[in-house]
């Protein structure tokens, strides 16, 4: 796994690596220094540059900003862990020509207050994280160059700074707010469209520019730089990265010749010398491998990569072709970074159907503790065609129609996997909000009156995912199948929600062969002989060839037609229950038989007479529980039972 991601990233062009990212949120400030007249070298703490930045600033990012990035993206931690400031861990960079921090640790910041008489604050760290900084040199005499910008946090000169800015921030703060007021007055009395529109317009503007200048929050960092040329930065931080990059530095070799050194892999990667319980107790060796600070570093780079967006998720890591990689990259980067791993393969597939395999897929979160691997597996052969033989069809079987309209329903062929995943697997797993999260922490809220899909999303979502995105086709078999769509179905009942129930008793009918290959049962057909076997019994046909499945369907249409006579204020489908919960026939016919005798004054037609005489004359020792598809397929399909005449 290691490797592939190694080569995946070398792959990797700068420019690429860079794209997506953000500057850090808070204040940037960059500080000069300058020769006094005499000869001293000082920072100069009236010139200088700063602009404040939030994610929910819009359109582009300055030039500043920019080169800000840059700056700290050479200057920072790899984790707080790694930090010069430990064990506080308030300042993040870990570089002589910066220095960032949270305004919380200011005074009146909310870790100022936590401090007080437990731990040194922020202004008495500055002088030991310098000292720290300074080591990064590799001439130990630059030091001196810059001991100025050390004085300048020590001597407490930063916030002079600080309070001139805020002083400029807070006039113009007023300014845009006063502005903000009238604009919005004449906004409430404005009755012009075009001039609403422009007026709205106005206001956006000026919030836009309010962002800039409001007051820092305590989680918004405040970051200074010395203006010194990026080359510099990134000197010091690969001294600071080729130490730190290694989980630990025990097991580092010495640099060989090219400068390599070999130490233990940081990446996604704990280290157990702190917990014994987690150390082998028995192996004769210490570490099981190594890997190199170059490689280190691509591991590095890879892991600030994905926050920004720039890959697909699910990525394919292509591991012996890298002109499928670059392509992947590429069409990634002319989309605009908007297609997702669907998208990309079926790019991939016109041009290339026969390399479509040997890559790993990786599944990544971006959480609150950071980046977390989810899922990572090798496929060795993607099977873009949902089958071989032929496309998949979902049949109108029971008569639904187009969602506003007046047409029977019309279900697209499922020619791929992904079609397949949308129209067959979503529907049995989504949650309210009809969406599927693979790898998410399992939020039962999501799946309010949704408990039995709840079940099946929570048991097989994995397996889906597997299904579908690695071709894994042992994943989803018949009982799962079955499973997935009567428990969606029950749900279905108690939310009295027919069309769906229909849906996915299209979708079970016209797909039982596909999940079942080897029973070689066409359920179509099947669900055609009961129907049969219900007009044979209407029409006084002998009957031959009565099977328990049979049975049941008649039974279900003998319940839908009782149930058609109910004038309670409660038609729902939740009246199916007494008969779904049965599973002897003695029970089930009982349950047939009570509700026959609430509606006896009713008109009832002939072919009821004769159908539910059958229904209430049969035997069965079967457990009628195995027979619910059967059962509410009569209920959900077209009612044979009603006489032409509407009375009845």
């Amino acid at each position: 796994m290691i490797n592939e991601l190694i080569n995946f990233t070398a792959n990797l062009d700068e420019e690429f690596k860079n794209l997506g990212s953000t500057p850090k949120e808070g204040l940037h400030i960059r500080m000069k220094l300058f020769i006094s007249e005499s000869g001293e070298v000082k920072i100069d703490t009236f010139d200088f540059e700063y602009e404040q930045y939030s994610k929910k600033q819009k359109g582009e990012i300055s030039n500043f900003l920019i080169q800000c990035k840059l700056l700290h993206q050479n200057a920072w931690c790899i984790d707080t862990n790694k930090c010069l400031d430990v064990p506080t861990k308030a300042i993040h960079t870990c570089s002589p020509f910066a220095l960032a921090f949270k305004r919380e640790h200011l005074e009146g910041g909310t870790k100022f207050k936590e401090n007080i008489g437990k731990k040194k604050q922020i202004y008495e760290r500055f002088e030991e994280y310098f000292n720290k900084a300074f080591d990064l040199f590799e001439n130990k005499e630059d030091a001196e160059k810059y001991v100025i910008f050390k004085h300048f946090f020590t001597q407490n000169t930063f916030s002079f700074v600080l309070q001139k800015i805020e002083e400029n921030y807070k006039a113009k703060r007023i300014q845009f707010e006063e502005d903000l007021a009238q604009i919005k007055e004449k906004l409430k009395s404005s009755t012009d469209k075009t001039g609403k529109a422009e007026l709205k317009n106005q206001v956006a503007t000026i919030e836009q520019e309010l962002l800039k200048v409001k007051p820092l929050d305590d989680s918004d960092y405040i970051l200074f730089y010395l203006d010194v040329p990026l080359e510099l930065y990134q000197q010091v931080h690969k001294k600071y990265l080729d130490d730190k990059l290694f989980n630990t530095a025990l097991y580092n070799t010495e640099p060989n010749q090219e400068g390599v050194i070999f130490g233990t892999s940081n990446f996604m990667n704990g280290f157990n010398s702190n917990m014994p319980f987690l150390m082998h107790q028995t192996a004769t060796f210490d570490i099981s491998g190594r890997i190199s600070n170059l490689d280190a570093k691509l591991l590095y780079e890879l892991k600030n990569i994905l926050p920004n967006k720039t890959l697909p998720n699910p990525l394919p890591v292509f591991i012996y072709k890298e002109e499928m990689q670059q392509k992947v990259i590429g069409i990634f980067k002319e989309s605009g970074f908007k297609f997702g791993y669907k998208e990309i393969i079926q790019n991939l597939v016109e041009d290339h159907p026969d390399d479509m395999g040997n890559y790993y897929l990786l599944f990544w979160q971006n959480t609150k503790d950071g980046i977390v691997f989810r899922d990572f597996d090798f496929v060795s052969t993607f099977e873009y065609l949902v089958s071989r033989e032929k496309p998949l069809v979902i049949l109108n079987l029971f008569d639904i129609k187009e969602k506003g309209g007046k047409d029977n329903k019309h279900y697209p062929v499922i020619h791929n996997i992904f079609d397949f995943e949308q129209q067959v697997m979503k529907p049995f797993i989504q949650n309210k909000y009809l969406r599927v999260d693979y790898f998410g922490d399992l939020n039962k809220d999501d799946y309010a009156k949704l408990d039995l899909t709840f079940s099946s999303f929570s048991r097989y979502r994995k397996a889906i995912y597997d299904y579908v995105y690695k071709s894994q086709r042992n994943t989803i078999d018949g009982h799962i199948f079955d499973e997935m769509v009567f428990n969606a179905i029950t749900d279905d009942i108690k939310d009295n929600n027919g069309y769906s129930i229909r849906e996915k008793l299209n979708i079970w009918y016209s797909l039982y062969e596909y999940f079942n290959p080897k029973n070689k049962i066409n359920m179509v057909n099947k669900l055609k002989d009961y129907q049969d076997f219900v007009a044979a019994i209407i029409a006084d046909e002998a009957l031959s060839d009565i099977t328990d499945e049979k049975f049941a369907f008649a039974a279900g249409q003998v319940i839908n037609y009782i149930q058609s006579k109910s004038k309670s204020a409660d038609n729902s489908y939740n009246l199916l229950e007494p008969y779904l919960q049965q599973s002897k026939c003695t029970e089930f016919k009982r349950a047939i038989a009570n509700d026959f005798g609430r509606y006896k004054h009713e008109n009832f037609s002939k072919n009821f007479e004769k159908v539910a005489a059958f229904v209430l004359s049969y035997e069965t020792s079967a457990n009628l529980k195995h027979l619910l598809p059967q059962i509410l397929s009569g209920v959900f399909s077209k009612n044979q039972l009603f006489s032409t005449n509407s009375s009845k």
